[in-house]
């Protein structure tokens, strides 16, 4: 199968969730036999696309965030003598899609897309930390995602289907008008990694085993890591004197957060040890007792995942998205219903009710590693994808039946044309934003983000969707 991978991120040199599951499907699909051509912006400049087959396209760095390339879409001839391809798997949310879309109409090739970020959580990165604690003016940038991905279901109508990494979001996309067939698809776990021999412990020899919670993630606003710290300040580390809190990451909000947490009556049972490497968090993993997650903004939530794999029971909030998808209340851990006045009291009981049964512990355990194994194993992620490929490209075939390659040049042109030329509406509408926003000083200034690191490191495609769900309510 002659495949292409759309996205935002050819190489690594921005360590995001979509970057990395771009990784994993063009390594995962070349070893099972297909041919797969990357199309994106040319990252060269920081790290080397790991392909033989790429269509990297002119792109120029959004200003607070130089890693990140914004294609410029003006290398007409080589877009409209794009790849042949049998397939097209989308892993983006702008107007890229178009592009593709177009070459689905032209070509017969199948178009798909997988859903990767939720704009209406995300969409407050384009405000600085003073306009953020304006209430209007959240809502206001909540309304622009909104309104973002409304105008997205309208593009992934134009393809063969939409792939969603949680069953909650089927409902969601179906209620903004979404046609296609949906898909549930998660996000697969490297074996490599998560499976190995943990080596020695890296908790401090006062953090008691049996009492160590433990959070992995991005420190951002979204996560919630406040909210975290205070029910650990109020409910939990008054009711047990050895139980400690490890929160593993870094990001905008990091200093802050720490600072939070050096203010507790409890900060020496508080750690913050920074980014660890994707390939060392296995080891504290498998020496924590329980993971802990209060962030309700995750379209699948790569951390708890991997925390599950290693047979880490959770107890998070229920997002009905991406956790909620992953955590089955009462057999891999808990959900707590967010936003209820008890909510801080129901999370810190449920904490402390699997951490004191050992017999409900360690059943959760085995049945976090088993429920994980099955679903996220990378051979049936994988394997799942082929099926729907094949899906898609029947369907192609079946609603286009006469591509334009068939029709008169002017037709073809006049389609070209508006794909083409929309796209470059929105990225200059993007660039235009991050530049004027910088100058204002309206903006976020971006933390550097460390390549190699663990997810806990600053989700830079944030910044790039949340420039497009602004666009999108621009006149």
């Amino acid at each position: 199968m002659r495949l292409g991978i759309l996205t935002d991120f050819p190489s690594v040199a921005v360590q995001s969730g979509p970057a990395i599951h771009t990784r994993f499907l063009h390594d995962g699909m070349v070893n099972r036999g297909h041919r797969v051509t990357l199309i994106g912006p040319d990252t060269t400049s920081h790290d080397q696309v790991p392909s033989d087959q790429a269509m990297l396209l002119n792109a120029i760095p959004y200003p607070s965030h130089p890693k990140v390339k914004i294609v410029v879409p003006n290398q007409l001839g080589k877009l409209w003598n794009g790849p042949k391809l049998d397939l097209i798997h989308g892993q983006i949310a702008n107007q890229s899609i178009l592009y593709a879309n177009w070459l689905r109409r032209m070509h017969r090739t199948a178009v798909l897309n997988t859903h990767i970020i939720h704009l209406p959580s995300h969409s407050h990165f384009t405000l600085s930390d003073a306009l953020f604690k304006n209430r209007l003016a959240r809502e206001v940038m909540m309304e622009i995602g909104n309104a973002a991905e409304r105008q997205a279901a309208g593009m992934y109508n134009d393809g063969d289907a939409l792939i969603v990494q949680s069953r909650y979001m089927v409902d969601y996309w179906r209620e903004r008008g979404v046609t296609v067939p949906i898909e549930v698809v998660g996000r697969p776990i490297d074996p490599d990694k998560f499976s190995r021999q943990p080596e020695a412990d890296p908790f401090p020899s006062r953090f008691a085993q049996g009492k160590r919670l433990i959070v992995v993630c991005r420190h951002d606003r979204e996560k919630a890591l406040d909210q975290l710290i205070r029910i650990f300040d109020e409910e939990l580390a008054p009711a047990d004197a050895d139980l400690t809190l490890t929160l593993i990451g870094a990001g905008h909000a990091h200093e802050a957060l720490k600072a939070q947490g050096a203010a507790s009556r409890y900060a020496d049972r508080i750690l913050f040890p920074g980014e660890i490497r994707h390939n060392k968090l296995v080891d504290w993993y498998a020496h924590a007792d329980l993971f802990v997650y209060t962030s309700v903004s995750e379209t699948f939530g790569n951390v708890v995942n991997e925390a599950l794999w290693t047979g880490l029971p959770v107890v998070a909030l229920n997002d009905r998205m991406g956790v909620a998808h992953q955590v089955l209340d009462g057999v891999n851990g808990r959900l707590i219903e967010p936003a209820c006045s008890d909510t801080a009291a129901k999370f810190a009981e449920a904490v402390l009710e699997v951490l004191r049964d050992r017999g409900l512990h360690n059943a959760m355990a085995a049945k976090a590693a088993n429920l994980s194994r099955r679903t996220s194993h990378p051979d049936v992620v994988l394997g799942r994808f082929e099926r729907i490929y094949e899906q898609a490209i029947r369907r192609v075939h079946d609603t286009v039946p006469v591509p334009l390659s068939e029709r008169s040049k002017a037709v073809q042109m006049a389609t070209f044309a508006k794909a083409v030329g929309t796209w470059s509406v929105y990225a200059g509408t993007i660039l235009g934003l991050g530049h004027t926003t910088g100058k204002l000083g309206l903006n976020r200034a971006e933390v550097e983000v460390l390549s190699g690191n663990s997810s806990g490191s600053r989700n830079a495609e944030s910044v790039v969707q949340s420039g497009y769900a602004a666009a999108e309510a621009s006149p």
